[in-house]
């Protein structure tokens, strides 16, 4: 079952195993987030999810966290 960054709970550590977007992942791995795992510290309704990764706080848009694939830890 794949589960996607959207569906991730806030408090939750999870591994981001696929990114869609080239653009999107170039920058997730110049930002560290792709090397390890990540917490999701806030998902808003309909919005943004937060992670963050070693004090670094990134905020990643409702329809691209519908197309991340992440796995726990």
């Amino acid at each position: 079952m794949v589960t996607t960054l959207s569906a991730v709970s806030p408090g939750v550590a999870v591994e981001i195993t696929a990114v869609p977007d080239p653009t999107a992942r170039a920058k997730l791995l110049r930002l560290g987030f792709l090397d390890g795992p990540v917490e999701c510290r806030r998902r808003l309704r309909k919005g943004p999810v937060v992670l963050r990764r070693h004090g670094t706080e990134l905020a990643i848009g409702a329809p691209l966290a519908d197309r991340i694939e992440v796995t726990p830890p």
